[in-house]
């Protein structure tokens, strides 16, 4: 990858219209439960010759997954979001940004779901953690989730 540092990816999600929930993610400004699921992604702890031996190109890493092994990001050159394994840097996955966060609506929800009573009381507590984004498009999202893991726990 590029080396970009905290400072000059904050600058870039500005250039590109990314939310900047994802500058509270990087300066680790989320509150719990959603810090525990989306940490800042350990390629900004990495130094430049670091960073470049993933050889992504021009990224900027938006999160990371509670074991800190997952790495989510934005590809500029691609225009979509990538996900990699921190051991191994290989793009495992490329998403659109509805098909990004509607897998990360998924997995909260999956986390989350022994928390709450019901399956209603857990998409609100997922929405409500996942404000900072301005998803207009929430209900539509967690819909199109219906015949996958979100409607597994619909008959619990």
């Amino acid at each position: 990858m590029n080396y970009l540092s905290r400072e000059n990816a904050k600058a870039r999600m500005v250039e590109l219209a990314l939310p900047a929930f994802f500058a509270d993610v990087i300066d680790e400004k989320l509150s719990a439960p959603l810090s525990i699921y989306m940490g800042c992604p350990t390629l900004y702890y990495l130094s430049r010759e670091e960073q470049h031996a993933f050889a992504l190109g021009d990224i900027i890493p938006l999160w990371e997954d509670a074991g800190g092994y997952r790495q989510y990001a934005y590809d500029i050159i691609n225009k979509d979001y990538i996900a990699f394994e921190i051991e191994d840097g290989e793009v495992s996955n490329r998403y659109s940004w509805d098909s990004l966060i509607a897998s990360l609506i998924d997995a909260l929800i999956e986390h989350e779901y022994d928390d709450h009573a019901n399956l209603e009381q857990t998409i609100a507590a997922v929405k409500a953690m996942l404000a900072g984004l301005n998803l207009h498009n929430f209900d539509e999202l967690v819909a199109s989730l219906q015949g996958g893991t979100v409607s597994s726990h619909m008959s619990d």
